[in-house]
């Protein structure tokens, strides 16, 4: 295993280098300050692969999104760091950084993460796999965020988890979509409830097949882990597509009615939610995705429809 460059840091938790050209698999946790389960299971699968002597081949490296928000427990500083990854703007905060009038800690995050990002993509030697690593304000089921495209399907099948299709496509500025437009075959996974112990071990799970299903070492027992995966999906789709998303403002008095899974299916005409205009009523029968119960954010919720196989 050869020594990899720069040295470690706050953002960086493990890097691991075969001698052999490979795959590359990035996992970064706590792109959201208050979700650290993300960097626990990075630290702990990566660093089980690094005391077994680390990869054969190819590259794995383990990254903290946000270090800031992450000390300081909260989901961000000043702005949401996964919703600000498109070009123009990664280039504005680099020169920010580079003239040192970086106006928020969210401006040097991104500038940061961004260099050691290209850092580990231009010294790739096969190809990239990213996964980020998330958890929710609601309970409920570990799922995948999956991009359009047949690399995604192919590298999230491998998941026995609920995919969620069309959800990038709701938000401008993830990460998983700037990287995929890089190149990258990226994934967002949201392990459960940020608060549950249960989102750690199934994080680490995802870690541990995402080795495998890369072409990569994976340590432990990865058969276990794809039953864990399985059991913790339960009944839910294999596939949902998100058809729309409700944005919130703190001038609207949002407030998503209690109980609601971070995935569960809902009739026609459900309360979901009330503000300053009122009711907030389910469409149609569907599925509401991510409901917001945390002061931070502005996704109050996101409804989806169940695809049939084939879809």
């Amino acid at each position: 295993m050869n020594a990899v460059e720069p040295a470690r840091g706050a953002r960086v938790i493990e890097e691991l280098r075969g001698a052999a050209p490979g795959p590359t698999l990035i996992a970064i946790g706590a792109m959201h300050g208050n979700e650290p389960a993300g960097v626990g299971a990075a630290r702990q699968v990566v660093g089980e692969l690094g005391a077994a002597g680390g990869p054969s081949a190819g590259e794995v490296v383990a990254l903290v999104g946000n270090v800031r928000a992450l000390a300081a427990g909260r989901r961000y500083l000043a702005r949401d760091l996964n919703r600000q990854w498109t070009a123009d703007r990664v280039a504005a905060a680099r020169a920010a950084m580079a003239a040192s009038t970086a106006g928020d800690d969210e401006t040097s995050e991104l500038a940061e993460l961004a260099d050691q990002l290209d850092r580990v993509i231009a010294r790739a030697r096969g190809p990239v796999f990213v996964l980020d690593l998330h958890t929710t304000s609601a309970a409920g089921f570990p799922f995948a965020v999956v991009g359009r495209g047949d690399d995604h399907g192919r590298f999230s099948a491998g998941l026995p988890l609920p995919g969620i299709v069309g959800l990038e496509e709701q938000l401008e500025g993830v990460l998983s979509s700037y990287l995929a437009a890089r190149g990258c075959v990226a994934l967002a996974v949201e392990g459960g409830q940020s608060q549950d112990p249960a989102a750690l071990a199934s994080l680490e799970a995802v870690v541990r097949v995402a080795l495998a299903e890369a072409g990569l070492d994976a340590p432990g027992d990865v058969a276990a882990a794809r039953d864990h995966l399985t059991r913790a999906r339960g009944n839910l789709p294999h596939r949902i597509e998100v058809v729309s998303r409700h944005e919130v403002r703190p001038e609207h008095g949002f407030r998503m009615e209690p109980g609601f899974a971070n995935i569960q299916r809902a009739a026609a005409g459900t309360l979901l939610a009330r503000d300053g205009g009122g009711e907030i009523r389910a469409p149609f029968d569907g599925v509401v995705l991510l409901p917001l119960y945390q002061p931070q954010g502005s996704d109050g919720f996101f409804f989806g429809r169940e695809l049939a196989p084939g879809e």
